[in-house]
């Protein structure tokens, strides 16, 4: 059709050892499962009420989570030295949870998580550029 075809790939690792490969590869959006899961499990060996609340998101009915571009939450002019606390509260303003910002500079940053920040604390300051993301749960992609 001559239409640029751009495919986007996210991948599941279950080995952290692989994310190299994966990196080489040239994907740019990955889980790493077995954290993601001892993750939830070490929260709710924890805080055992938070189960519910993982039960409703993972469900059909539940919402879903999303990367979200920074611009859908902040205008070009607000950007730059940000808290978390401001993502969270930029995030309610569309009635979305913020839980994570990824940080697309550090996207090939192994020693920086991939860029990526999962609850941080609310303190935790970003710089952040038009090329961020926030990590919400929300009903809606848009």
């Amino acid at each position: 059709t001559g239409n640029l075809v751009t495919t986007e790939l996210v991948v599941e690792l279950a080995d952290s050892e692989e994310t190299d490969l994966v990196i080489k590869a040239g994907v740019q959006d990955f889980l790493l499962s077995n954290q993601f899961v001892s993750k939830i499990l070490a929260q709710v060996s924890q805080e055992p009420g938070v189960m519910s609340v993982y039960r409703y998101l993972f469900s059909a009915e539940g919402s879903e989570m999303y990367i979200k571009p920074i611009e859908l939450f902040f205008p070009p002019e607000k950007l730059g030295k940000l808290s978390f606390a401001d993502c969270v509260f930029a995030a309610q303003s569309r009635n979305e949870i913020c839980i994570g910002v990824k940080i697309t500079s550090q996207s090939q940053d192994k020693q920086k998580n991939f860029g990526i920040y999962i609850a941080p604390s609310l303190e935790t300051q970003f710089d952040l550029t038009i090329e961020d993301e926030l990590i919400t749960i929300a009903e809606d992609e848009i």
